[in-house]
């Protein structure tokens, strides 16, 4: 399924997909950004555990998944949901160590994901032991970033969920990897069960 060497797209057996557009160093309007890896690391440890399809960078093609208005990753990522019928997309960032937020759930101010659905997904994290905000700092409402692109496109429930990096880097004394871990997990498996 991959079109050019910039991402990977693993098949899974789920109908939820896990996507991390910022896995390696992106280019924004002429800016390179910092990479966000442990979100790809996330979501091949979804993949092993739970055999759920994954989309993730691997190179830097001075592009910007989750911003560019055209972007290959993000066609190809609507035509496997298309095609396989995935019924719900989680899309994982990181954001800067020195936020507040440990978890921030981007819903485009409700118009990607149900009430209900962000609901459950605060639910999972909160359970975890974890604050979590919604649209703030990061509501995932600009157009094209790929939660509300799949959204619009693909007319699925799709939430973009930024970690804070402190919780998913291991040397950090915040370090919750595993937690984190867990609260996608139980994503994964109750929106697959729908």
């Amino acid at each position: 399924m991959e079109r050019e060497q910039t991402f990977v797209l693993v098949e899974g057996n789920r109908k939820v997909m896990v996507s991390a557009p910022h896995a390696v160093e992106h280019t924004r309007e002429g800016k390179v950004r910092y990479p966000e890896p442990q979100t790809a690391e996330l979501a091949k440890a979804l993949h092993q555990r739970l055999g759920c399809p994954i989309i993730y960078k691997t190179v830097n093609a001075g592009d910007d998944a989750n911003y560019d208005e055209k972007c290959v990753y993000k066609q190809t990522l609507a035509e496997y949901v298309r095609e396989q019928e995935v019924s719900f997309l989680i899309d994982l960032h990181q954001m800067a160590g020195f936020r507040k937020e440990q978890i921030c759930l981007g819903t485009g101010y409700g118009k990607n994901i149900s009430e209900a659905e962000a609901g459950r997904c605060v639910q999972a994290f909160t359970k975890q032991g974890l604050e979590v905000s919604v649209d703030k700092p990061f509501a995932a409402s600009y157009p094209y970033t790929v939660a509300a692109y799949i959204h619009r496109e693909c007319g699925i429930p799709c939430v973009q969920i930024e970690i804070n990096s402190n919780l998913v880097i291991q040397d950090s004394t915040d370090f919750a990897g595993e937690q984190v871990l867990g609260a996608l997990e139980e994503l994964v498996a109750f929106f697959s069960a729908r």
